[in-house]
Order: C-alpha cells, then structure tokens, then sequence
C-alpha cells in the first residue's frame, strides 16, 4: 500500500515541460535516420524472400497473370521453398519450449509461501489469457528468426470492461445487470520492426539496461484514439482537442523517419500504395454532408480518419525538459501526429529497466549486423530455384520450340501461338513449281534436355546444405529421413540436431525472457 500510495503523487509535466519533451522525442526519431533507413530496406528484402516475392521480372509476372487468368499452359519461375519452412521449424520450437505451459510463466516458492505462490500464478494466468500474451510471443519469435530482431513491450495497461452481475434495485431485483470495472494488468505487445526507432548506439539485446529511448509508431481511428483516452489517467492527459484536429503526420512506405507510419510494400499482388490514411474532415471522409456545422454544435472538434499514435520510452534528465535535477529517471509519453503530447509519466518500477525488450537469436556481438537465420538460408533458396528454373526453361522450349524461318513465307504471329490444332498459311510460294520451298520455309531446331536431371540432383544436394546452415533436418519438419537406425540411434541424432535450437532457446532466456519475467513481476507487485 505505501508503493502505491507513492506512485500517486508523482508528478506530470507540465505543459511547458511537454513542449521540451516533444523536441526530445523529435530528435531521438531522427538521430540514427540513416541506420534506421538501411534497416527497413534489409526488412523488406527479408520479408519478400521470406514470401517468395522478389522475383519481379517481366517474364514471371506475365506468366502468373496467365495463370490467374485460366492459362494453366504458361508455366511460372518457381522458387524453392527453404526459408519459410526453417523459420517456422524454429518457431514452432520455441513455441513448445516457452508458450505451450498453462500459464505460460510459472510460479516457484517456498513451501511456506504455496497459497500466495498460487495467488500469484492464477494472476500471470488470468493476464496472459486477457492480454493475448502467448499470440504477441509468437510474432516475436518470427520476427526473430527473420530478422534477428524482435521487439516486445511489457507496460500495465488498464481496459475498460462489463461484468454481468444481480440486480439488487426494488424494480428490477433478481434479474442481471451489467456493471461498469476497470482490469488492470501486463500487457506484452509485439512492436512492428517497420514503426519502431531506438537507441542504436547499444546492443539491441542490452537496449533494457543500456539503451537511452524507445518509441513506435501506431495507427489509430478516431474511435481508437477515443478509447486510449478513456483508460488514461486525467491528471496527466491534456490536449486532446488539439490532437483530434491536428494533422495526419503521414503514411510511406521507403522513408526512413521515424516520425511517418511505414507501410511496406511485400506482395506484389497487393499494392497499398494508394491508400489513403489521412484526410482534413471526418465528417467529409465519411460522405456526410453539413460535417463542419455538425462538428462545432458537438464541441468544436473537426476530427480526421486516422492519427499517428507514437509511444515514447526514455532515459532523461528532469533538466533536459525545464525542470530540476541530473539524476536520470525513466519518462513515458504518448504523441499525437508527432504534433501534441497527450500523455506523460515519470515511470517508477522496481527493475529501473526500459519496458521494451529485443529478442536476438543468434547474438555474436555484432549487434545489427548479425545475421539472421534467414540470411543464413536465403542463398541456397536462390541457387536451388536457380537451378530448378534452368530446367523449367529447357521445359518451356519443349512446348514453345526454337524455330529458323523465312519471313517471305511465313508470317511470324501464324507460328507463335502454341496450339495443337493451328493452320499456317504459305505464302509467296509455289508448291508446284518449287517442291522444296516448304522445307526453306521453317527449320525445327532439335530439342536435347541432356542436363536437367543433374540440375534437380544438385538443387537437392543444395537443400540439404540449408539444413547444415540452419542447423535443421526434414524429421524437425516432419518428413521422412531415409536411415536404418535403431530407435535409440534416432533419438540420439535428434537430440543432437536439436542442440543448435537449444543454443538459440538459452540465448532467448537470458536476453529475453528473463528480463521479460522480472518486469511482469515488479508491475505486478506495484500495482496488483
């Protein structure tokens, strides 16, 4: 109670004081703007070799237009699959080492402490399942394999909710009622690699203890933003009018600011590039007519579609925003279109650790640079698809031959088209004078497919080379392994293929996880 009690009395910035801690939160976005920029590119190039869409050649595309279109003859450029099964090989290890439990984070004491011990888990329990806590780990875990770098915060959020209840009223007693409570608890959000900036200058796993700021980008409806401010404590909001107008800070896809929402562009059948999220009136973007008038009557307010919600962690000094004191001390703030600070907090938790933590699977003191376990497996997926295409190739003139002809006898659009059934016209020519002119007139250059099983058998030998790479084998995805070995000879080779995922799990515990769990644990001590 006397936690509590304390944390109640902290004070808000003031407005002024808000005003210095926007320009801060400005010039953290925009301090590794270069870095930030090269890392969204390296995402998205990750992204679509993970989708298989980097083949974006002429050729590919209109092979697949034949194809959504019925014309199952035209046959596509195919890349091998090797990277979307590895990385789900590993996540799915992951899942069953940390997620699979119920709850997810168990609770260890004393004897003597068992019924609070048991209180404590049922707590952890009921959070994990009302805040999702298993589907958010889950991203990250992707997130991690794909990139190296998963990114989650853990902050103690309340919701409004309804719990049916009985009617105690003289009218109405007896029958159920909805009453209006307020759930408290540790919410682990998955942060979008693509709307984050952070401290670059640390390790993105020592980013908890070592880094100086972190913030991420949302996007919000009015509706949204509506709610968010519902749950917020009105001691420390102010603005909200100036933020419902203010305007859209801006949606891209390539930019590297910190300060724009990032919508990248992976499918290359669906194009978001003309989206448009942010418009000067509500009530014109809806297709209401008198908006404006409605909007004044109602408080003046003239709201836009969607807002740039930026969440912001920092180390600062009280001096850095107009007050008193050089002791660092962590803050929290919610920006509106990078326009209005709404929201500020001077966060007290026991760990003294920023709430936003990195996954790093593979950490060998490269930070950034390390590679993921993607990166490892990208360059056997392009040399197999390479050599599969080169057969499918050698295919594609079975069914569309090469061809010498004389463009005085025949005429070229009567021999493109591949048809079974086709009638080609001689023309300039007489078969009764000229018994040869048939033969001048096309010359069929013989077809050889000599190398193509080779290339199949290499482009397997290549798969098989992935595996090595990544430290996997086709029983972790559950195909068949050719062998004659006994049981206990199986068991022993799984186990010691399984040695390479162990590696990262430890890795994940000790840079992740534990971090993680001691944060769960003190916002719950505080504030349950």
């Amino acid at each position: 109670m006397a936690t509590q009690s304390n944390i109640s009395l902290v004070n808000t910035l003031t407005i002024d004081q808000r005003v210095e801690f926007l320009a801060y939160a400005k010039d953290c976005a925009s301090r590794h703007s270069t870095a930030l920029s090269n890392f969204h590119s390296l995402l998205r190039y990750r992204d679509r070799a993970y989708q298989r869409q980097l083949n974006t050649t002429a050729e590919h595309i209109k092979a697949v237009r034949s194809n959504m279109a019925g014309d199952a003859r035209k046959v596509q450029d195919i890349t091998v699959p090797i990277v979307m099964p590895q990385i789900e090989s590993a996540t799915a290890y992951q899942a069953g080492v940390y997620l699979t439990s119920t709850p997810i984070f168990g609770v260890v004491a004393t004897p003597q402490n068992q019924d609070a011990a048991l209180q404590f888990e049922t707590a952890l329990g009921d959070q994990s399942i009302r805040y999702g806590w298993p589907r958010e780990l889950l991203k990250v875990f992707r997130d991690g394999f794909k990139y190296n770098f998963g990114a989650a915060v853990c902050r103690w959020k309340k919701i409004p909710l309804k719990q049916v209840v009985t009617d105690t009223s003289v009218s109405s007693a007896g029958l159920a009622r909805l009453k209006d409570y307020s759930y408290g608890g540790n919410c682990i959000d998955r942060i979008d690699p693509y709307n984050c900036f952070l401290d670059m200058s640390v390790a993105p796993a020592n980013l908890h203890t070592e880094g100086e700021f972190f913030g991420y980008n949302t996007l919000m409806s009015r509706i949204q933003l509506k709610r968010l401010l519902q749950v917020l404590d009105p001691q420390k909001t102010t603005g909200a009018k100036d933020a419902f107008q203010s305007q859209f800070a801006g949606a891209t896809q390539d930019a590297g600011d910190g300060m724009a929402y990032h919508v990248p562009e992976i499918n290359q059948y669906l194009n978001l590039s003309g989206t448009s999220y942010g418009t000067s009136d509500w009530g014109a973007w809806m297709g209401l007519s008198g908006s404006a008038s409605r909007t004044n009557a109602a408080g003046g307010i003239n709201y836009k579609d969607n807002y740039v919600v930026s969440h912001f962690y920092c180390r600062a000094l009280p001096s850095d925003f107009g007050g008193r004191g050089n002791i660092p001390k962590l803050y929290y703030g919610i920006i509106v279109n990078w326009q209005h600070v709404i929201y500020t907090e001077e966060v007290i938790n026991a760990s003294d650790m920023l709430p936003a933590f990195i996954m790093q699977p593979a950490e060998d003191g490269l930070g950034y640079q390390t590679q993921s376990m993607l990166d490892n497996a990208l360059p056997f997926q392009d040399m197999s698809s390479a050599l599969w295409n080169i057969s499918l190739e050698s295919k594609r003139r079975l069914v569309f031959d090469r061809l010498i002809y004389n463009p005085r006898l025949i005429d070229k659009k009567d021999i493109d088209p591949a048809s079974s059934v086709s009638r080609i016209p001689l023309r300039n020519a007489s078969i009764g004078k000229d018994d040869n002119a048939l033969a001048r007139a096309v010359y069929q250059i013989p077809y050889r497919d000599d190398n193509s099983a080779g290339n199949l058998q290499m482009s397997e030998m290549i798969s098989a080379m992935a595996d090595s790479a990544t430290g996997q084998n086709k029983v972790d995805r559950g195909q068949f392994q050719k062998g004659n070995k006994t049981k206990t000879e199986f068991t022993e080779t799984m186990a010691n293929s399984n040695s390479r995922q162990q590696l990262a799990a430890l890795a994940i515990e000790y840079q992740f996880m534990t971090p993680l769990k001691e944060t769960i644990k003190a916002n719950t001590l505080q504030n349950q």
